[in-house]
């Protein structure tokens, strides 16, 4: 009779390694509850390890609970993202943020002089905004009516997105990209910076955009797409107070790589099928920045309406 295979803590680290791509001395912890989660004294037998490990996965990738508020507040604010999903699409990102938030993140800021945002004011939409379609299509204004009712509020400023010394990092690899035709390159470039400095939001948002690209005939492409916006905006909000209500306007450059992040997020959700998580999104991008830019009033009423993305109304 054949004795059955046992695993230890340390061959489990491994397997638990190999399937999700992080190193194996990251996942002490991971691993060692094992017996207390699981009910299972070491060492498992080989069947034993295959059952914890879809759990010990599953647990790599939940969300960290959002921040804690001190009182009740119903004031409309910004949701964030582990108030929309519960799971990242990367077994790493749990593990970068905590790492973040454990150096210190750093917060966003009044902008300088204290000016607020009013919507009344002549840079707003106006009481009445024309829902007549033109030719970017047919705008919905519902959210622009919650913006008004809000009244004025405070302009805030990311920090700076490009950490160091010389060009940002994502300049870089943009010039790179042009300078030689090489995408490899360019990917390689933009997973090099990440990995130096989890903290380069524009360059996982640049990622986003490429693998997003190529979801369009590619699905694992798409989730690729979803754990790197995921990422970069969850690095993002390390900034923000647990009740933020304020606007990050795009006429201020430190603020633009965070909106790209939410943008692309929403778009990846919306091929996935995920209306509702798309929905929850455009509405952060369109709180925190009214007036726009990205012209996102255009696919709040598509999604509403459960127009599918052109990906899949062409398939």
């Amino acid at each position: 009779m054949t004795a059955a295979t046992l695993v230890n803590d340390d061959e489990l680290r491994t397997m638990l390694a190999e399937r999700s791509g992080l190193d194996s001395d990251a996942l002490f912890f991971a691993v060692y509850s094992v017996p207390r989660t699981f009910g299972m004294p070491w060492p498992l037998t080989r069947e034993q390890a295959e059952e914890v490990l879809p759990g010990l996965l599953d647990n790599l990738r939940r969300v960290l609970p959002p921040p804690r508020r001190e009182a009740q507040d119903d004031r409309k604010r910004y949701v964030f993202l582990s108030e929309i999903t519960d799971h990242y699409a990367r077994f790493d990102t749990r593990q970068l943020l905590a790492r973040i938030d454990h150096a210190g993140a750093t917060p966003a800021r009044p902008s300088l002089g204290g000016d607020t945002y009013d919507p009344r004011a002549a840079r707003g939409w106006g009481a009445r905004p024309s829902a007549a379609a033109d030719h970017n299509g047919k705008p919905s204004w519902g959210w622009w009516r919650a913006v008004r009712e809000a009244g004025p509020r405070p302009l805030f400023r990311m920090p700076v997105p490009y950490v160091g010394e010389g060009a940002p990092p994502v300049d870089r690899c943009l010039a790179l990209r042009n300078r030689t035709g090489d995408t490899t390159a360019y990917r390689e470039a933009l997973d090099a910076a990440v990995r130096e400095d989890p903290r380069q939001i524009d360059c996982w948002a640049h990622l986003g955009a490429d693998a997003l690209a190529q979801g369009e005939a590619d699905d694992a492409a798409l989730l690729a797409a979803l754990g790197f916006y995921q990422t970069a905006v969850a690095v993002a909000e390390l900034s923000l107070p647990a009740t933020f209500t304020g606007v990050l306007a795009w006429s201020e450059h430190d603020n633009r790589p965070f909106h790209r992040a939410l943008q692309g997020l929403g778009q990846t959700w919306r091929e996935l099928g995920e209306q509702a998580k798309a929905r929850a999104v455009f509405a952060n991008c369109l709180w925190t920045n009214p007036d726009d830019h990205m012209g996102l009033r255009y696919l709040i009423g598509q999604l509403k309406a459960g127009v599918p993305p052109s990906r899949r109304s062409e398939a």
